[in-house]
């Protein structure tokens, strides 16, 4: 429960599961799967291109053995020839096995002279085969290694080839046929794709299940208490200021915003509440008058009251509008000043005659309640540097405050000086006092020390909030003090001209 101006408030904490949350969860969430998404897809690319290099690597080294054995054949010894083609034929067969690999022989016009198959007899896919001239020259200049897709070699596949040189009989290098190898592209990277991507998957439950725990704590440590704050300030919006933030969260800065955001409910509760009470004394302060007015003026008109005593009652009528002017005014001040409507025009003048001028102005109210006033004997002429008829009416309200709370036979004392840059004035008055819980409130807009009335009856809690308004505009400071039973002093600084 919070008290706010004496009324307990219920509080009640809202606990409602955000859509804040699912969106910050899901935002978070989808950005983690993403991003390892893309780390796998990186991964599985940098190791195909990785076993593409060593796969291109083992088929050219393979095709290089295959080429000693090759240089080792010589055509016009046909003993060797039948001994050295089936060992040549034997070789090709064991490396396509072991590799699952095509390996054969061509000449330097493309044709297939050895495959696997050789040491069977014919070979009727290698037959048929015939090596486009685009691929001999490469192959019989340098070699080459490159992933193809066409008719010759077939769609998807890994080709390396390595040109067979010998020495002639001048001692020059003879290029009489190439070495190919080829290899299905996708089964020589399928099983390690796919071990990679068994690998990743297991690895990406694993850390998208740790993180999702991770990120739920972190969005139910922030989203939740931003949606609860978010309702708060719904109910805020809809006048409803009973209602308050939860200030125990684990997260301090959260915990300093909710406190505030309560700070400022209560604030906004008491604010109405005097807004409420500015109503009503308004209507009030408006209502009294001009009943009074409306009742004594009936009485003239139909003759109630006599002729002899209609002066009396006129005056009486005269003091009710002067009322009524007072509490426009003031209204009216309050209204340009907050516009920001009203511009100081400073001066440079005497603030002493000023003090005295403005209190002749209560000597009638002084003089029936026996006030005595103190401090004009020792006063001397004081300067000060503002806008004369601003300060002249922070002084009267502050003197029309001293004698209506000042009791009979009371006392006002009143200082003026110079010091440093400043010029200070200080009014006192003897009387009740305030007590130190009002005292903080006392310059606050529509509050009312008195609330039940019965010493403060023609105000509506305008005269200080005006007054403390005034003496900022001019850079000023305006403080209360007061100790119950005894007196009540206001005091105020305005800068002096440099």
């Amino acid at each position: 429960m919070r008290k706010i101006n004496g009324v307990k408030k219920k509080e009640k904490p809202i606990y409602k599961r955000s859509s804040v949350f699912r969106r910050y969860f899901g935002f978070t969430a989808a950005i983690v799967l993403g991003c390892m998404v893309v780390l796998g897809f990186i991964m599985i690319v940098f190791v195909s291109i990785q076993q593409w290099n060593e796969k291109t690597e083992t088929l050219v080294s393979n095709a290089r053995n295959i080429v000693q054995i090759a240089r080792e054949y010589d055509s016009s010894d046909k003993k060797q020839d039948k001994h050295t083609a089936e060992i040549l034929s034997n070789a090709l067969n064991t490396m396509s096995v072991a590799t699952k690999s095509d390996y054969f022989i061509t000449d330097t016009n493309g044709d297939v002279m050895f495959c696997e198959n050789s040491v069977n007899g014919d070979c009727e896919t290698h037959k048929k085969m015939k090596i486009g001239k685009e691929y001999m020259t490469s192959a019989l200049d340098k070699g080459f290694s490159n992933y193809v897709n066409d008719s010759t070699f077939g769609m998807g596949m890994f080709v390396v080839s390595v040109p067979i040189t010998v020495t002639s009989a001048n001692g020059g290098l003879n290029t009489v046929g190439a070495v190919f190898a080829v290899e299905d592209a996708i089964e020589g990277l399928l099983p390690y794709i796919l071990g990679i991507l068994l690998v990743f998957t297991i690895t990406s439950i694993v850390l998208l299940g740790i993180s999702s725990m991770a990120i739920y704590q972190l969005c139910k440590g922030i989203a939740i208490p931003l949606d609860e704050m978010e309702e708060l300030t719904k109910h805020f919006a809809k006048g409803e200021f009973d209602h308050r933030a939860n200030e125990n969260y684990k997260r301090g800065y959260f915990s300093a915003f909710a406190k505030a955001l309560n700070k400022m409910a209560d604030e906004l509760a008491v604010n109405e509440e005097a807004q409420k009470s500015f109503i009503a004394n308004v209507s009030h302060e408006l209502k009294t008058p001009m009943t009074t007015i409306g009742g004594f003026i009936d009485g003239i008109i139909d003759g109630t009251i006599p002729e002899n005593q209609q002066r009396r009652y006129l005056q009486t009528v005269s003091s009710e509008v002067k009322r009524l002017a007072r509490i426009v005014v003031s209204m009216l001040n309050l209204s340009k000043i907050e516009a920001g409507e009203v511009a100081l025009s400073p001066v440079e003048y005497d603030i002493s005659k000023q003090i005295f001028d403005t209190l002749l102005s209560f000597e009638r109210r002084i003089e029936e309640k026996h006030i005595n006033i103190s401090g004009f004997e020792d006063m001397t002429p004081v300067t000060a540097y503002a806008d004369k008829d601003l300060v002249q009416q922070v002084i009267y309200n502050l003197f029309d405050n001293a004698v209506k709370f000042t009791p009979e036979n009371g006392t006002i004392t009143v200082f003026c000086e110079n010091f440093g840059k400043k010029t200070r004035v200080t009014i006192r008055n003897t009387g009740a006092g305030v007590s130190n819980e009002e005292i903080s409130r006392i310059f606050e807009r529509f509050y009312k020390v008195d609330k039940s009335r019965s010493f403060d009856v023609k105000g509506v809690g305008l005269g200080l909030y005006i007054v403390k308004t005034i003496i900022n505009m001019h850079d000023g400071d305006i403080t209360a003090s007061s100790v119950e039973g005894m007196y009540t002093q206001f005091s105020f600084t305005i800068p002096t001209k440099e």
